[in-house]
This record gives C-alpha cells, sequence and structure tokens, in this order.
C-alpha cells in the first residue's frame, strides 16, 4: 500500500515546481514591449443633456438612451437625391416646437431595420451627423424619424454613449450649456 504522506509530498513539489516555471516566465516576460491601449475618460452624464448640433452649434436638448442601439435624431420631408453619383438625404430639422427649421444634406450612410413596440418593425435611414458636448466634437451615426411626438428631438443611444459616457438615470443636465465651448463653435467645424 502506497505512503499517502510520501504521495502528497511529492504532488506538492511537482506543483510548486509547475508554479516555480509559470513565474519565473511571467517574470522574463517583457513589459516594455507591450504598448498600453488608449485610455478614453469617460463623463457622466444625466439622463437629459444639451448638446450642439453642428454645424450650426444649434442646442438641442437630448435623451440619453442606453436601451437604443442607434442614435436617433428628429427629420421632417427626407427627400432622397444624388450627388456626386451617391446618395444622400436632405431632411428639415427643428430642436424644439416654435424653434426655427434648419435643412441638413448628408450621405446615406445605410438603412436600418427598427423593432418598434407598436408594431412590428420600420426602415429608417441612417446618416452621421457631428454633435458637440463639453468642448469635444463626436461624430455618430442616426436613423432619420419623425420624432415630434417625442419629448426630445434627439437621443442618443449606445454606439455614441460607449465611448464617451455613463449614464447617471436620477440626474439631468450635469453639465450647462451656458458654460460649453460648443455653443461658440458655428460653422467652424465641418459637418
Amino acid at each position: 500500500m502506497a505512503n499517502t504522506s510520501t504521495d502528497t509530498r511529492f504532488m506538492f513539489r511537482v506543483v510548486r515546481g509547475a508554479w516555480g516555471l509559470l513565474l519565473s516566465s511571467v517574470v522574463a516576460f517583457d513589459v516594455a514591449a507591450v504598448e498600453p491601449s488608449p485610455v478614453q475618460e469617460k463623463v457622466i452624464m444625466g439622463w437629459l443633456e444639451t448638446v450642439f448640433l453642428l454645424p450650426a452649434a444649434l442646442p438641442v436638448t437630448a435623451k440619453l438612451d442606453t436601451g437604443a442601439k442607434t442614435s436617433s435624431v428628429h427629420a421632417r420631408s427626407v427627400e432622397h437625391f444624388t450627388q456626386q453619383g451617391k446618395e444622400w438625404v436632405r431632411f428639415r430639422f427643428q430642436a424644439e416646437r416654435g424653434d426655427a427649421t434648419i435643412t441638413l444634406e448628408r450621405p446615406l450612410v445605410r438603412t436600418a431595420v427598427i423593432k418598434e413596440r407598436q408594431s412590428n418593425s420600420s426602415t429608417r435611414d441612417v446618416v452621421m451627423l457631428s454633435v458637440c458636448k463639453n468642448g469635444r466634437v463626436y461624430e455618430t451615426e442616426f436613423t432619420l424619424n419623425d420624432r415630434s411626438n417625442f419629448n426630445y428631438p434627439i437621443l442618443l443611444g449606445r454606439s455614441f454613449l460607449e465611448n464617451v459616457a455613463l449614464v447617471d438615470a436620477a440626474e439631468t443636465f450635469l453639465f450647462k450649456s451656458d458654460n460649453d465651448s460648443c455653443a461658440a463653435r458655428g460653422t467652424q467645424d465641418k459637418p
């Protein structure tokens, strides 16, 4: 019959030896050869924030929605046209009732199928738009949708939020638009 005490000590030495080899190979690994990945600092934003729609630096109340993948912008009178052989869209945007309406033209990026609560699904045009927040310009995809029945003309979804912000659902307007340098940007940024 084998001596279990001797067998246990032998197994302990084997395991300890394997750990020693593993640790020595980790120590020998050249840490300086590994480039650190860039860390992008996320800010905490409320579930409502003011963003500035570029190029006009138009202040707009945006709802930050972690339940939506793609951002959405209020768009009326959407027209398709061709420019330099590519499909574009022209649409009218109004930040709030009573505000001036602006016309925007953008290349069509794609068409998205959107699941909706009351119906099965719908298709929406998708364009790239630039918004400015806290002095930084962000370009992200927006679906075009008539948001007249919604409280806010812009919805910022996960595709925008994932590298930019964490949302505090108990807060609104954590960053005051009066102090935001985005207000002065005007037409100096290209769309």
